[in-house]
């Protein structure tokens, strides 16, 4: 299966300076770019944990676009800013999918990123070329043995695996109440993904944007969310007034 494939970043081009499409492939039109760009993160939007390199920092996230299209990106970060205000550039490499496409592989956004990335896509580009190739996919994705921790499980699991299967059922009972979530506290979000998903219909999976490794934000409207930072009585009341539900990943350890 072939799709488009997007790149976003800070360049400075002729043209525009800034954070921008850094290249696309031909089959994504002006119109699926610029749905993209509302939801690309740009600088320091990626959380870095407490005792955690910037250079390990990474995000994964699926949304929609227009025209039944959807993306699956994963962010990272690049060489320094070149505008000299510091800090890291934010990168973020996508795959483009039909409506189709994603039926085929039933919505699985974590699947469909494990096996791209393990064929060697949604990874930081070394260039910027401003035309990129289509990716390749298989028409089935691998097969592979459920994460424990990251994508390559580099290291142990934070949470034993009692309080993921909790906060994957959890999160799955608010998402069908029409309730979004924001998971607090360490935690590695695969593994939980990955069981929230598979106790989702693949119908359901299609209406449930995610994201985790990125600061929260109001231009990008997640279903789910993950932070590092635990749950405190400002930001509890700060997720009510915008119509989140915390998990509380402290009161989950104590409870289970």
């Amino acid at each position: 299966m072939d799709v488009g494939q997007i790149t976003y970043g800070s360049v400075k081009r002729s043209r525009m300076k800034g954070y921008q499409i850094i290249g696309k492939s031909s089959t994504i039109d002006s119109n699926l770019a610029g749905s993209f760009c509302k939801w690309a993160p740009s600088h320091d939007s990626l959380e870095v944990a407490e005792g955690q390199s910037p250079q390990d920092a990474w995000a994964l996230s699926f949304f929609p676009l227009v025209n039944d299209h959807f993306a699956v990106a994963r962010t990272v970060h690049g060489g320094p800013e070149y505008s000299g205000r510091g800090g890291l550039s934010v990168v973020t490499s996508a795959l483009i999918f039909s409506r189709e496409q994603m039926e085929s592989y039933q919505y699985d956004a974590i699947a469909i990123a494990r096996t791209a990335l393990t064929l060697g896509s949604l990874i930081l580009p070394i260039g910027k070329e401003e035309s990129l190739p289509e990716v390749t996919l298989p028409g089935k994705l691998l097969p592979l043995p459920a994460p424990r921790s990251d994508f390559i499980d580099s290291t142990p699991a934070m949470l034993p695996a009692h309080a993921v299967n909790w906060v994957a059922r959890e999160a799955s009972s608010m998402l069908r109440d029409d309730q979004k979530v924001m998971i607090c506290g360490r935690c590695d979000p695969l593994p939980i993904l990955t069981l929230l998903i598979d106790q989702l219909k693949p119908e359901e999976r299609a209406e449930v944007s995610f994201a985790c490794g990125l600061r929260s934000s109001s231009r990008r409207d997640f279903q789910v969310q993950f932070t590092h930072q635990a749950l405190q009585p400002r930001s509890e009341k700060e997720l009510s007034r915008s119509g989140i539900c915390p998990i509380d990943l402290r009161r989950v350890l104590v409870a289970t």
